[in-house]
């Protein structure tokens, strides 16, 4: 009798479900350029108009709640002029993985998160412009408003020349440089 109440204590315990904590991780930075190529409408000029920028990202738990990768869309539309546009995305960049054995059931509030910016318009020499700067284009640190796990994101808008790039070298053209994160809740299970 004894020994089948063991036995029926030991498989009530391993079928109970393992309880969700919640924990607070730090998110790895993006610093791969996000640099889109395609031109899906007008040219690869902005001219000054613009471009509106408009980041995307989806967090989501992946490889069995392993790790968490950013799913990323950017795009980049000339505001006047002949209304060039361009998009990548989504593209998946992992920014948390387990050291444990833990695995992520859930991201704890709002998965998603969008910047929108408008891009200074790029300048051909002689002008002024404060920080780094490519091609006349200056490169921009923007900090996140409050209630999103986005930090900052720099990027690079208008340049003197062609906007949207040609060859896949981010160098002089519109890109995001950097995604940086504020730390996020989620719950795990072991």
């Amino acid at each position: 009798m004894f020994r089948k109440l063991l036995l029926t204590t030991a498989l009530l315990a391993a079928a109970a479900p393992a309880l969700a904590e919640r924990v607070t991780v730090n998110l790895s930075s993006i610093t791969t350029p996000i640099l889109p190529t395609a031109v899906l409408a007008g040219d690869r000029e902005f001219g000054g108009n613009g471009p509106r920028m408009t980041l995307d990202t989806v967090l989501v738990p992946t490889a069995g709640g392993r790790s968490i990768v950013a799913q990323v869309t950017f795009r980049a539309e000339e505001t006047g002029g002949d209304g060039s546009f361009t998009r990548i995305g989504p593209l998946s960049f992992e920014v948390w993985r387990a050291t444990g054995a833990e695995r992520v059931e859930s991201i704890v509030g709002n998965p998603n998160a969008r910047m929108v910016w408008l891009s200074t318009p790029g300048c051909v020499w002689p002008c002024s412009q404060l920080g780094p700067t490519e091609d006349g284009g200056s490169i921009m640190t923007i900090t996140a408003g409050p209630g999103t796990y986005l930090s900052e994101v720099t990027f690079l808008g208008d340049t003197a020349g062609d906007d949207i790039s040609d060859d896949g070298n981010p160098h002089g053209d519109t890109s995001i440089r950097a995604i940086r994160f504020h730390p996020v809740t989620i719950e795990t299970v072991d």
